[in-house]
């Protein structure tokens, strides 16, 4: 089973949800969690994405991490896009973490990823993160309901 876990690079340090251990832990033995990484060469992941990797190396589940590849057909942003279709294109299950203000206000990188689930048909949850570490499900995309049981509710 291969999951992605995204989270607006917005969400300070310390902010991937304590839900999440729940859920990491509740994974099948085979169970692997792909995370974004820039593509800007130098630049490390967003601090979500550095607590998940954190979580996963406490329980024991690998990660594999995603970089932009950029081409001469896919210069620059253009691979962030590939690489997050790419991504969703090999996932299970796609779980997005935005802030209050990417909820209400705009289009992120983290918002393509769930157009992506969107488009590929592939289940996707969403939740908002507060600035006090609330956990709010605002979306969701299971039509089978194969990961109702499975994924974090809200905190």
């Amino acid at each position: 089973m291969k999951v992605v876990i995204a989270g607006s690079r917005k969400l300070p340090e310390g902010k991937a949800p304590f839900m999440l251990i729940r859920f990491l832990g509740g994974l099948p033995d085979d169970a692997v969690v792909m995370l974004r990484c820039p593509y800007t060469e130098g630049r490390l992941p967003g601090a979500f994405e550095k607590d998940v990797d954190a979580l996963c190396d406490a329980l024991n589940i690998p990660v594999e991490w995603h970089a932009p590849e950029p081409t001469i057909l896919s210069p620059g942003r253009v691979s962030v896009y590939i690489r997050d279709i790419d991504m969703v294109a090999k996932a299970d299950l796609v779980l997005l973490f935005f802030t209050q203000e990417d909820s209400v206000y705009g289009y992120s990188g983290t918002t393509h990823l769930m157009d992506k689930a969107l488009d590929q048909n592939i289940p996707m949850y969403a939740y908002r993160v507060e600035s006090n570490g609330r956990v709010e499900r605002v979306g969701e995309h299971d039509p089978e309901n194969a990961f109702g049981e499975m994924v974090p509710e809200a905190s």
